[in-house]
């Protein structure tokens, strides 16, 4: 199970045990309402985009350099679970609505998953597998130079180049996970995603939008949420979480309530929300690897 939580049971030696920061808590929880605003369109909901590349930094930073074998089961276990539902929801509308059931899958599945937000998972995975090939005795500015040059690399795909789902998805959020290796790598919490985020400011005011201004921000919150160390609670455990069940939960949750709450709606935030929420807590008690 993915909580986005340092909960690891096996780790290198330079990646000591931590106590949970309820500021980090908070932060994807935050992180998962943001999508759902992101998702319904409300106002300012290109911002929210922002938590797929912030979630992404705190993913690497608390699993690179542990059991891949944990990462397989808190990674590809609830994507193939998800896959699954997702395909058996897409079944029971072409089923419904009459259309041929082709028409309700693609190619890009096998890279994705069933439904296309399901792509964090196996590039989450991907990425911490390319990370046990990166030497433990890399230089930090070996490491910097690294990630500084893949990091551009890629943004200058996506801005110039028309690239397939997912792999598009895959490429915004890896200057975010090398951000993510450098903290972890570096054991610098605030320096990464600090440069992330002038880097993407400072791209932005050089005219290059593509995901730019996402991924300043996500920088900054991590920043933040690493300055500011709040004690952990039980609210802000419990938080954490559920984050991730309503991350995967809500696009069918969102399809449903479709039906009786229009695009454009102020009660349709509030109900996806919810609906999510209760979801989530239900999947707690009857499917708990799948949250």
């Amino acid at each position: 199970m993915l909580t986005f939580t340092a909960n690891y049971s096996h780790a290198r030696p330079h990646a000591p045990a931590q106590t949970r920061n309820g500021s980090v808590d908070l932060l994807r929880f935050v992180g998962a309402i943001g999508i759902i605003q992101f998702h319904c369109g409300t106002p300012g909901h290109p911002i929210s985009l922002a938590a797929l590349p912030m979630f992404v930094i705190l993913l690497v930073y608390f699993g690179e350099g542990r059991s891949l074998q944990g990462s397989a089961r808190r990674l590809i276990a609830p994507w193939l679970i998800w896959s699954a539902i997702y395909a058996a929801l897409k079944i029971a509308q072409s089923v419904v609505s009459g259309t041929l059931l082709s028409s309700e899958f693609a190619p890009w599945m096998l890279f994705a998953g069933t439904s296309i937000h399901l792509w964090f998972l196996p590039f989450a995975f991907v990425f911490l597998c390319a990370c046990t090939k990166v030497p433990e005795r890399i230089t930090p500015a070996a490491l910097w130079t690294l990630c500084l040059v893949l990091s551009a690399a890629v943004l200058w795909v996506f801005n110039t180049q028309t690239v397939p789902a997912p792999f598009m998805q895959w490429l915004a959020v890896i200057p975010a996970a090398c951000a993510g290796l450098i903290m972890r790598r570096t054991q610098n919490a605030l320096l990464p995603p600090a440069v992330l985020a002038l880097s993407g400011f400072t791209a932005l005011l050089l005219g290059i939008d593509g995901m730019t201004i996402q991924l300043a921000v996500a920088g900054l919150a991590v920043v933040l949420a690493m300055a500011v160390r709040l004690p952990q609670s039980a609210l802000t455990d419990f938080l954490s979480d559920i984050s991730f069940g309503l991350y995967l939960a809500h696009p069918a949750v969102l399809a449903a309530v479709l039906y009786v709450v229009p695009i454009g709606s102020p009660l349709l935030f509030p109900a996806v929300l919810t609906g999510s929420l209760a979801a989530t807590l239900a999947l707690r008690k009857v499917l708990p690897a799948s949250v």
